[in-house]
């Protein structure tokens, strides 16, 4: 892992939102705010409140579960890296794929044909399979851990990180893996639900 800078809240925000910003309940205002999040101004505090309005209005029951204080960074990870991120730790995620799943795994499960038990929606990560080479996933996968050192969780982009293991599974070809994450740490970050953590590594309350 190789740490590129930190990275600023109002970034996060932005990053995050972008992530997001083609869903549905985003139909509504995204003519009237695709400026702030397509031609951003992290210097402007309107469209930094904005964005941060429209982010926890729709986001807020993740969001609110991880801890106050985080710092953010920008980093950069290797093939090998990447496949041992942890997916979030979410029931339906769980009931799927098990606790402390890495993309491995998980994308093993997948190509195995394995049930879902959870409505993790392997349709919206076959969807994303079928686009890589065709669009630029330039949205950055966003990561939480306690310290600086892994393992990471995927917090933001389980779908599309899967997606991107899979294909490199069944291509053997990494081109496509993304380089650069978003990663925000807390000393606090295990008592977020979403913390998700091997069976064999000690968790510090």
């Amino acid at each position: 892992m190789k740490v590129i800078s930190k990275v600023s809240q109002e970034e996060f925000e932005l990053q995050f939102l972008s992530s997001e910003w083609y869903k549905e309940f985003y139909d509504s205002v995204r003519v009237k705010y695709n400026g702030i999040i397509n031609n951003p101004n992290l210097l402007d505090w309107q469209e930094n409140f904005f964005r941060k309005e429209l982010l926890w209005k729709w986001r807020y029951p993740l969001l609110g579960q991880l801890p106050l204080e985080i710092e953010w960074y920008l980093i950069e990870l290797s093939a090998e890296e990447f496949e041992n991120l942890l997916v979030i730790r979410e029931i339906g995620w769980e009931n799927t794929f098990g606790i402390g799943k890495n993309l491995r795994e998980v994308a093993f499960a997948v190509k195995n044909n394995v049930q879902d038990r959870g409505n993790v929606r392997f349709d919206i990560i076959q969807d994303i399979m079928d686009n890589i080479g065709k669009y630029n996933f330039k949205e950055k996968l966003i990561l939480i851990s306690s310290d600086l050192k892994p393992p990471y969780t995927i917090v933001e982009g389980n779908h599309r990180a899967v997606a991107f293991e899979l294909k490199k599974i069944e291509t053997e070809v990494n081109s496509h893996l993304p380089k650069q994450f978003l990663l925000g740490i807390s000393r606090i970050m295990n008592t977020s639900p979403w913390f998700n953590f091997r069976q064999t590594q000690q968790i510090i309350g």
